[in-house]
């Protein structure tokens, strides 16, 4: 051992820990870390200003002075892909050393809860865990954490580990589980360390993670401006001109002047049309309680018996009255359809009245139900409720959601890894993006959000692979509730962009779960990407595109592209088996704007699906797995990967 390492290794010995040490490196910088091959690999960190500071790994010796502000910076050699090595860093009689590097390729996690969704909470047993352990396989958990103004320095979440986690059973099974399994396939096919930096926050929106800067932003943020003190600006805005001269109410008073009563005078009151969430009506970032109240009138029959309230799913909680008198609750269940009995006697001929006390204490708040939803059933009637509805504001809280508010996520858990080296970048993210406007606003976002990390990594050229939302809740009970589609639409914009790629999981979501199980198949799809463009792996790894609708000798003839090895019906148990060759899955419009279901046979020399349509319509648009749970669509590429959602306009 050469007689200057002996010296380094010495100091680091005989150094303690203790809140004295001035010599600091990043947070990344950790025993078991693993680095960005191939690339000159900058590391820093913090020790006494005009300090000198030496740097050793392998053969290499670097050394730098710190600036004033204690600030240092070196940058590794190119190292191939391997280990383990040492650094070993002093400053004065100050020592550190680092063991068990390797240098490999790093991929940052980020998103909401999905992709934060831990390996073990989809095996229970330890079964995956142990079969996918991989010591080359490491994660870095970024603690959640917000800020007004960029940090500096990387919080790591030390309920896990203050290092980065090697891959064992016992590590790897608190891993991100499309991470973990991402890794595991690339590793198959690829003999690579690889390292998950893992930095993402459950319920969080897509802006939270951008720069101001950044395309599809509000351009009147200012990148140095407090993001958290600007938050409640736009909702008291907003709340000053649909309440002229009152206060923001902190307290709720709502139910003690009588707004839940039938013979309450609401005419003064601002109107907001249902359903929709109250964030992209003018009140981005508030919790609280918001009153609703809308009247309806009935006729003798309607009103003489039994009747059926719908008001599809409210985030998070209500209570409703009719008339004056309760007729259902519930005090928290933000994906739960509101169906509630409205008995005899409640309901009389002429006008009633319904009122409903909604609270949010996070993400969105509001009606996220289909305007078909939002109905009175009587036996003489159905009476639709979509539209104007009276509101006011019982509560109002803002500063509580940090994962709602733009830019503060991105100040203290991407900021700080400015130009740091990666091989590509992992996002899971949209549930909390997918209401009425947002899902449409948000291809411009996805787009921005990819050019803005780009810029900031200073890699024009990263890799950037996302999950498509998978299928969930109800399916549909008509040809026309897109849902969850909108926002599916928008994530497959950001194709245009290059260097990207999107994992479709249409087919492996679960209907009452937002968290579905299947993480395993979600990161294999994602690494079919990485392994093609990134390791040039001959792999199919993008699911069918439509590419044209034409009709043709009156025949609606649906071409794909990136088709693989085919195009294949995949029969599940949604669909007929008395038919296994019909692709389902299809809506079409007709010239009347009616939409209608439809079925079709894969046409190998079209290298498409021949429509089999309503008769007598002449079909303008035709649409594919539209809607949050399209449990029928069974298109796939021989490969086995579903077909990507669309709605396109007949050529």
């Amino acid at each position: 051992m050469r007689p200057y390492f002996l010296t380094l290794l010495l100091l680091t010995f005989l150094c303690t820990c203790a809140s004295a040490q001035n010599l600091e490196l990043f947070e990344s910088f950790t025993n078991h870390a693993v680095l960005q091959r191939n690339v000159d690999h900058p590391m820093w960190g913090w020790a006494k200003p005009r300090t000198v500071v030496k740097v050793l790994i392998g053969e290499h010796k670097l050394s730098v002075k710190t600036d004033k502000a204690g600030r240092w910076e070196v940058s590794l050699p190119p190292m191939g892909a391997g280990g383990p090595y040492k650094i070993s860093v002093q400053a004065k009689s100050e020592g550190i050393l680092l063991e068990d590097i390797y240098f490999g390729d790093v991929y940052l996690l980020s998103g909401q809860s999905n992709m934060g969704w831990q390996l073990t909470n989809s095996d229970p047993d330890g079964i995956r865990a142990q079969a996918i352990a991989d010591p080359l396989i490491r994660e870095l958990k970024v603690k959640k954490a917000y800020d007004g103004k960029p940090r500096q320095h990387l919080d790591i979440d030390e309920n896990y580990s203050e290092e980065w986690i090697v891959g064992t059973a016992s590590g790897i099974k608190n891993f991100s589980a499309v991470g973990s399994y991402f890794a595991h396939y690339l590793r198959k096919d690829v003999d690579v360390p690889i390292g998950l930096l893992h930095s993402s926050w459950g319920g969080s929106r897509i802006e939270p993670w951008m720069r101001p800067t950044a395309d599809g932003m509000n351009p009147d943020l200012d990148e140095t401006e407090d993001m958290m003190a600007k938050a409640g600006i736009p909702a008291r805005k907003q709340f000053a001109e649909d309440f002229p001269g009152r206060n923001v109410p902190t307290e709720d008073e709502g139910r003690a002047k009588g707004w839940m009563t039938d013979d309450f005078n609401d005419a003064s009151w601002p109107t907001m049309a249902l359903p929709t969430y109250w964030e992209p009506e003018g009140y981005p970032s508030v919790d609280g309680i918001f009153y609703f109240r809308r009247s309806f009138t009935l006729t003798e029959a309607q009103a003489a018996s039994t009747a059926t309230l719908y008001l599809g799913a409210i985030d998070d909680g209500d209570i409703t009255h009719v008339n004056g008198n309760k007729v259902g609750s519930y005090p928290n269940a933000h994906n739960t359809d509101r169906i509630y009995e409205v008995p005899v006697g409640i309901l009389h001929q002429g006008e009633n009245t319904i009122a409903i006390r909604v609270n949010d204490s996070g993400v969105n708040g509001g009606f996220s139900g289909m305007a078909e939803d939002l109905k009175l059933e009587t036996a003489a009637g159905i009476i639709p409720l979509a539209g104007d509805w009276k509101f006011n504001i019982g509560k109002f809280t803002v500063g509580g959601r940090f994962n709602q508010m733009p830019v503060i996520l991105y100040n203290a858990m991407i900021a700080p890894l400015e130009k740091y080296p990666l091989t590509g970048v992992l996002w899971y993210q949209g549930e909390s993006n997918s209401g009425s406007g947002d899902n449409v606003k948000y291809a411009q976002l996805m787009k921005g959000l990819i050019k803005d990390w780009r810029d900031f990594f200073a890699n024009p050229d990263l890799p950037f692979y996302w999950v498509q939302l998978a299928n969930y809740t109800a399916p549909p009970k008509s040809a026309n509730e897109p849902g969850w589609a909108v926002l599916r639409q928008s994530q497959t914009a950001a194709l245009e962009l290059p260097r990207t790629g999107q994992a479709v999981i249409t087919d492996i979501g679960e209907a009452g779960d937002i968290h579905p199980k299947n993480k395993w198949e979600v990161g294999r799809r994602l690494s079919l990407h990485a392994l093609k463009d990134i390791y040039d792996k001959d792999v199919v790894a993008v699911s069918p595109m439509v590419n044209s609708i034409k009709s043709i000798n009156g025949r609606v003839v649906v071409s794909f592209s990136s088709i693989g090895g085919g195009l294949v019906v995949k029969p599940n148990a949604a669909n007929d088996q008395r038919y296994p060759y019909f692709a389902e899955g299809f809506t079409v419009e007709d010239t009347d704007g009616k939409w209608h279901f439809a079925s079709g046979l894969v046409s190998e020399d079209d290298n498409g699906v021949v429509l089999v349509t309503p008769p007598g319509i002449t079909v303008k648009k035709v649409r594919y797995a539209w809607a949050s749970n399209p449990e029928r669509a069974n298109l796939f590429s021989k490969e086995g990967l579903p077909a990507t959602p669309f709605e396109m306009v007949v050529d």
